[in-house]
Formats: C-alpha cells, structure tokens, sequence
C-alpha cells in the first residue's frame, strides 16, 4: 500500500481546515437574524424583578430623566448634617456680605487704577518722544518756517514732478499753526544701534511743555526720500521744473562714474560728476549724450537734469546743510526742506500735546517699518 508524501498531506490538513471553517461561515449565517431580540425577552422578567425590588426614586425627578437618574437609598440625616444644615443661611448671608465688601472695594480701586493707568500713558508718550533727545543730549536747530496763512503742509514735494496738483492734495498733510512768528525746526536723531545717525524724528515747534499726549493728522508717504514744511498757500507759487534763471545742471554718479566723466571731461563735485550753470538747450543735449553713452556701454549709474527751479534751490540748500536741511523764501514765506535720513516709506505725524496746548507738530520717521527696510538694503 502505497503511503502519501508528508507535503500532500499537510495539504489534505489544511484543505480539511479550510473546508471546516467554511462549514462553520455557513452556519453562523444560517442563525435566525432575530435571536438577538429573542435572549432580550427572555432576560427582560429578570430585569423587570430587579427593578421591583429596587427602592423607588424620587417623585421629583422628571420622567425622562428616570431611565438615567441613579438610585439611592433614603437615608435619615446625621446630627452633624442637621447642623451644617441649620449653619446654611448664616455661612449664605456671611459669603453676601464678604462678596459686598470685595465689590465695594472693587468699586473704590477702579478710579484710582485708571488714574494710574493714564499717568502711565501719559509717562510713556513723553519718554517716548524725549528718549532720544535725552540719548544724544539735546535736540539739533534745524531753522525756521513761516507759515503766514496759519496752514502747514508736509509732503514729499519730489512728487510735484509727477502728481497735478488735484491728484497731490490727499498726499499733503496740513496743520493749523501760529502765522505771527516763526517757527523752529527741531531734529532728534535715534542716538544709538545701527542707524544712530538717523533722525527719531523732526518736530516744528508750537510752544513749550511737557508732552502728555499724541494726536495723530495723518501719514507722509515719501517716494523720494525728503519732505518739505511750507506754507500750503505758497504751494500756488511753486515752479518744480520750470527754470527761473534759464540754467540748469546735468549730473551723474555710479559705479562707472570715473569712466563716464573722463570720455565726456565732465568735473567732479560733491554730489557726483557733471556740468553746472549751462543753458537749458545745452544741458539737455548733455543729458543725451549721458543717457546715449551709459546704455551703449552698459555702463552702471545714474543722471540727473537739474534746471535751477524752486526745487533745484531747496535741495542745493539741504546738501549744503550740516544737517541734511535747509531754507528756501518762497511768496513771502519761509520753507524748509530736509531729507528723512531713512529713505523712501510711510512716516506718520503727530500734535504733540501738554493737556489741551500744542506743543510740537512732529514727523515719526524712526518706526518699525523703517528700520525693517533700512536694514534690508543694509545687511
């Protein structure tokens, strides 16, 4: 008799398995689908004797809350119970009157935590607006404005080359000051870190006190990197472009500066390479020449058309100025022109208060948003 090899007959086992355990598949389906249900009734007479012999719950307790309320004996109270029960309404009308004391204190605190807060306010808003004066030793006299019409205004006045006048007025900035006398022009620089020669801030001055509070007139956006405080009223007279004396200057500067000036023979001066006083027709035939030359060679600067207009003389005075500002007499007025120190962006301004008497109109240019870009471009 021929025996069967060990491999075929694990086979057999484990078919005989499989097969078994699909027997058994068959009749776990076979079950009536509504057994489940059936050992429910008959549990239920048990369930329903436990619950008789259960003690009853409280009457008070809603009947869709019985299923879930949990059951509990009744119990007759302890002695010690009844006496904490009896302490009750004392231990209450005690925890009322504490609760009355703490919000009568409560009540007398308030008012003086808000005069504490205000002192505070008003401590910071003056700390912050001396902190660099008093890290530097003292504000810098950058001149004096008129303002005979009593209206100031504060813009980047670069943008009269590109704005008409009707698109320029939302950019400007106006204030209500003294038009009896003049008014000095104050220069706070940050004092200390990177940019410690950059100015905190620029202020016209009003009057004199201590500030206590800040209210804001508006945002100086600067697209060329100065500003100007004049009398809106002599705006009307204001030639941006047209030259007043017929001359005009062409300059450059840049990297390829040296390389420009020596095949042109320009001079050099404090602000780059170039001509000054020429005819206007001359001095537009250099700056073509200039242009011509640069994009031929590729070479890397930039140039510049100066006709000797209003704002040809306001920056001439700001570059000679030990402090990046000067004056210009315009209708009848004194303006000034200065340079921000930190560039192109966004400088809020202020009335500085003492109570209710203006004490200083002052040009935030020290913020956030100009130290982030500053150091962008200076890494």
């Amino acid at each position: 008799m021929t025996k069967a090899s060990p491999k075929k007959t694990k086979q057999t086992k484990r078919g005989a398995k499989a097969s078994r355990s699909r027997v058994s598949g068959k009749q776990k389906r076979a079950k009536p689908p509504r057994a489940a249900k059936a050992v429910t009734r008959t549990k239920a007479p048990k369930q329903k004797a436990k619950a008789a012999g259960a003690t009853k719950k409280p009457a008070g307790v809603p009947s869709r809350l019985r299923a879930t309320a949990p059951t509990a004996t009744l119990a007759k109270p302890s002695a010690k119970a009844r006496v904490a029960a009896a302490r009750a309404p004392k231990a209450a009308a005690k925890a009322v009157g504490a609760t009355k004391k703490a919000a009568d204190k409560l009540r007398a605190t308030v008012p003086m935590a808000t005069a504490r807060l205000a002192k505070s306010v008003r401590a910071s808003t003056t700390e912050r607006v001396a902190a660099a004066s008093a890290a530097t030793g003292g504000r810098r006299v950058l001149g004096e404005i008129t303002v005979p019409s009593g209206k100031l205004a504060i813009f980047d006045i670069g943008l009269m080359g590109y704005l008409p006048r009707p698109a320029l007025e939302p950019a400007i900035v106006t204030a209500s000051v003294p038009s009896d006398r003049a008014l000095a022009v104050i220069g706070v620089p940050v004092g200390k870190g990177r940019f410690s020669d950059c100015w905190d801030h620029v202020a016209v001055v009003l009057g004199e006190g201590e500030v206590t509070a800040s209210k804001k007139l508006g945002e100086a956006g600067v697209d060329f990197a100065r500003l100007v405080l004049m009398d809106h009223a002599a705006l009307d007279h204001w030639q941006h472009e047209d030259s007043l004396d017929g001359l005009a200057d062409v300059m450059f500067w840049g990297r390829d500066e040296a390389l420009l000036a020596r095949v042109m023979n320009a001079k050099r001066f404090q602000d780059g390479s170039g001509w000054i006083d020429l005819p206007i027709a001359e001095a537009e035939a250099k700056a073509d020449e200039v242009g011509r030359r640069k994009a031929s060679n590729k070479w890397l600067l930039a140039s510049d058309l100066r006709p000797h207009s209003h704002h040809f003389y306001a920056l001439a005075a700001s570059r000679k100025g030990s402090h990046g500002a000067g004056e210009l007499e315009l209708a009848d007025t004194r303006m000034m022109l200065f340079f921000t120190s930190w560039g192109d962006g966004v400088f809020p301004i202020y009335l500085d208060l003492d109570g209710d008497r203006p004490i200083q109109i002052r040009i935030q240019l020290a913020t956030a948003e100009s130290n982030a870009s500053m150091a962008a471009v200076n890494p």
